[in-house]
């Protein structure tokens, strides 16, 4: 290839020493040089382009393995029947499950809980829990059928929530088995409470729009307290392990918030977590309920919460419309 002047760039023989047109030095750079830059550049973008796909790539792959391993697994059966609120993993909720079908929900929840069991069987620890209470529970109703039910026999009553109707009792009895085999096996039980407990609080900051959905999640706990333990002090342990267990629930991505999010499709994570927290605070409340005198406060409170909601939900609605028109 020809040769040129480097000052002015005319072309020059081969073997000159100075530039015939501007009489510079001559210092000759081959076209072949000066190209170098040229065809180098390209090759860098591309090794670069290359090294920013495989990067992409491998975090891809990465993320993808770690999901995998957060979210597999099955799940113990004290976590499946202590959410009534029944959490299926304990991990940080991550999305919308809106398009999920009911039923497909019930059946997916009601095989995770026979897995469940199936793992409680064959685990010693959570085995001797369950047969501990049964024995507990057997006793404690033996002796209050002949009127023996001294301080002691209560208090152990108490702990275990003992008494109760045939099916409400039975799922009080689950939540209370829940609740202590959780504190027995798993060691990360009073932190996940405690996290729960902070959302809960969270759940207040949310202003005029997150008392709506509080107001309707506190009734149906109220509501569904009323039927495990009809307004029974004695049976107040009950209310205990489903205000625990569902503070629990708030920080993982269980059956509760799936089904939640399935109910009420065009929610989103914030107005779940706030139906979540006020069906928390209704198993807190209710507690304070069954000391009022009857039987059945906690529908009473429980459907005036509904009716509150529901109010506040059409002054809401209503003031956004009046905001648009103008």
């Amino acid at each position: 290839m020809g040769k040129f002047c480097k000052s002015c760039g005319a072309p020059l023989n081969e073997g000159v020493r100075l530039c015939v047109n501007c009489g510079a030095e001559a210092s000759p750079l081959s076209g072949e040089v000066s190209a170098i830059p040229d065809q180098a550049a390209p090759n860098n973008e591309a090794v670069r382009s290359k090294t920013v796909k495989q990067m992409k790539r491998e975090v891809k792959i990465k993320t993808a393995d770690y999901a995998k391993s957060m979210f597999s697994g099955a799940v113990p059966a004290y976590h499946s029947a202590g959410e009534l609120a029944l959490p299926s993993e304990l991990v940080p909720f991550t999305g919308d499950f809106a398009g999920e079908g009911l039923l497909s929900l019930l059946k997916s929840g009601f095989k995770g809980l026979v897995g469940g069991i199936k793992k409680t069987l064959g685990d010693k620890k959570r085995l001797v829990v369950v047969i501990a209470l049964a024995v507990v529970w057997l006793l404690v109703n033996f002796l209050a059928a002949f009127d023996i039910f001294p301080l002691p026999v209560r208090i152990l009553s108490w702990l275990t929530a003992a008494r109760g109707s045939l099916i409400g009792g039975s799922v009080g009895k689950g939540l209370v088995a829940a609740f202590l085999a959780q504190l027995v096996t798993d060691k990360r039980t009073l932190q996940s409470l405690k996290g729960g407990v902070g959302k809960l609080t969270a759940t207040f900051k949310g202003g005029n729009k997150g008392y709506v959905p509080l107001l309707f999640g506190a009734g149906v706990g109220l509501i569904i307290c009323n039927v495990m333990i009809s307004s029974n002090l004695q049976n107040s342990m009950v209310c205990i392990a489903g205000f625990a267990l569902s503070a629990k629930a708030m920080t993982q991505n269980g059956f509760l918030r799936r089904l939640i999010s399935t109910l009420i499709p065009k929610s989103n994570n914030v107005t779940v977590t706030a139906v979540m927290g006020g069906w928390t605070l209704g198993f807190a409340a209710f507690t304070a309920v069954s000391l009022l005198p009857g039987g059945g406060n906690g529908y009473l409170i429980g459907v005036l919460l509904i009716i509150v909601g529901g109010v506040l939900a059409v002054i809401a609605k209503n003031s956004n419309k009046e905001v648009s028109a103008r």
